[in-house]
């Protein structure tokens, strides 16, 4: 397979439009080898995202306790954190449950990986993307209403938003065991590749298209990859944004926890842009390991604010009724007064958050049509690349936030807390 790739960059271009052989015909054997089928194959069940076997399928099983912890400290009460964003944080247990099973189907029924079964990668990926949403969201909600979760507040409020994303888990869930009963194929495109344009329109084009292989992203699974990524840097500016609604810099530190997550999602979108390439599998392994390493940032963070809004070690014994005691009440954990923050309202951010989508999934989806050989490096000149995209964005997203962390301080300077 190497070899093929490095064919690439000497010999001809084929055809516009020419057929290729599918992905799995020109994988090594050993590369489709030690398929666990079993559901009682603990492999199997602890490996997120279908990677049984593998380093990386150890990482992303480790990044789970830390992730439970981030979720313990984000919603000590004394945060005041809006219920429908910790709600969004909890559903993402739901898409790692998905991952799972939709992994189990993969190997078990296609003998692939999930990332090579769009209709299958697709679904799954939605509830990342739902997640992020009711995080991102639920934030701007309290920003752009000035005012903070009453202290003492329930999920009671979460109601319909919760209903309607366990259906949406269900109905993955369900599509995940019935799809492979009902004749869907490995490369049947997520959503029946709703938004694609006609392979009539593209075989016209005066451009020097070429042919896409039988595994790559569909329109809907790219849109939901791009909608994950934007939504969870919306997400990361509305927590930046807390901090002025709180009158706590501390949410800003949990900015700077969840810049390894943002990097691991980008991480997955470049591993896709190649094709899922096994040149560059260190993707996966780069992806795992940016997902513990975000996940215990983002478990620091949180302790960090929790903290810092009153949460003690002391709080961790069930027995210690002083700890209960000291629970802040709604009278003494109120935050000064604030205005609503500018920028955070829904609509508009909705509405660029679709137009980013789109624009970011054609434009790969079809853009990289036209770049020849270079989604197909392999070797040095691939793992350069997929290294460069790793980390490009992500420094870019943090240099966005350094420069607003200057320009906050040189307009109104505070002491550190």
């Amino acid at each position: 397979f190497l070899v093929m790739r490095l064919r690439l960059l000497t010999s001809p271009l084929p055809p516009l439009l020419a057929p290729r052989a599918s992905p799995a015909a020109l994988l090594d054997a050993s590369a489709v080898a030690s398929v666990h089928t079993s559901l009682g194959d603990l492999s199997s069940t602890l490996a997120f995202a279908d990677q049984a076997g593998n380093l990386a399928g150890a990482l992303f099983p480790l990044s789970l306790p830390p992730y439970l912890l981030f979720l313990y400290f984000l919603g000590y009460e004394g945060n005041r954190c809006p219920k429908t964003a910790q709600f969004g944080a909890q559903f993402l247990l739901l898409f790692v449950v998905s991952t799972v099973l939709t992994g189990i189907v993969t190997k078990g029924t296609y003998s692939s990986s999930l990332a090579d079964v769009d209709w299958l990668h697709g679904g799954a990926e939605a509830l990342l993307t739902t997640s992020n949403l009711f995080l991102g969201f639920g934030l701007a909600g309290a920003l752009s209403s000035g005012k903070m979760e009453p202290a003492g507040a329930g999920m009671e409020g979460t109601r319909p938003q919760r209903f309607a994303a366990l259906a949406l888990a269900v109905t993955v869930f369900g599509s995940a065991f019935a799809g492979p009963q009902l004749g869907v194929e490995a490369h049947s495109p997520f959503l029946f590749g709703a938004g694609a344009l006609p392979a009539d329109l593209l075989a016209a084009s005066p451009l020097p298209l070429h042919a896409e292989p039988a595994n790559a992203l569909s329109i809907p699974t790219w849109a939901i990859h791009f909608s994950s990524v934007f939504e969870y840097l919306f997400a990361m500016g509305m927590v930046w944004q807390m901090a002025a609604l709180s009158g706590n810099e501390r949410w800003k530190g949990l900015t700077w926890g969840m810049l390894p997550l943002h990097a691991s999602g980008v991480a997955a979108c470049t591993y896709h842009f190649f094709y899922n390439s096994p040149d560059l599998s260190f993707l996966v392994l780069l992806q795992a390991a940016l997902t513990l390493a975000g996940n215990t940032t983002c478990a620091v963070a949180a302790a960090r604010l929790a903290s810092s809004n009153g949460w003690t070690p002391s709080m961790l014994n069930p027995f210690d009724q002083s700890s209960a005691a000291a629970s802040p009440s709604a009278a003494a954990s109120d935050p000064p007064a604030a205005a609503a923050i500018p920028g955070a309202a829904a609509a508009p951010n909705a509405a660029k958050l679709v137009v980013l989508t789109a624009l970011a999934s054609y434009g790969v989806k079809y853009g990289e049509l036209l770049l020849g050989p270079v989604p197909y490096l392999g070797g040095v000149e691939g793992a350069v690349a997929g290294v460069l995209l790793c980390f490009g964005f992500p420094a870019l997203t943090a240099a966005r936030f350094r420069k607003l962390s200057a320009q906050e301080a040189k307009r109104a300077p505070r002491e550190p807390r």
